[in-house]
């Protein structure tokens, strides 16, 4: 239910965060008119990760996101009953 079986793209650049500062610079620069096209010609694909076929791997990523789901709703709840107190 949980995963959508996309394949994952990671980007070819390992200085993402340098590279992020270099596209936002540029588009400062006015060297590119929106964030969108500097991304498209400053950034290229590297590798290719394809969703697995083994369905133990599909059931091990719905119980995470499940867990991780559960975690968030307990943090509002949390947030929620200290906003209460200090009203």
């Amino acid at each position: 239910m949980i995963a959508v079986g996309c394949p994952i793209i990671l980007p070819r650049e390992n200085e993402l965060v340098l590279l992020g500062a270099s596209i936002l610079g540029a588009v400062a620069a006015k060297r590119f008119s929106s964030l969108n096209e500097a991304m498209r010609a400053m950034n290229a694909a590297g590798q290719v990760i394809h969703p697995s076929k083994d369905p133990k791997v599909k059931k091990f990523h719905d119980a995470k996101y499940r867990n991780f789901r559960e975690l968030y709703e307990q943090q509002l709840s949390h947030r929620s009953i200290m906003a209460q107190a200090l009203a």
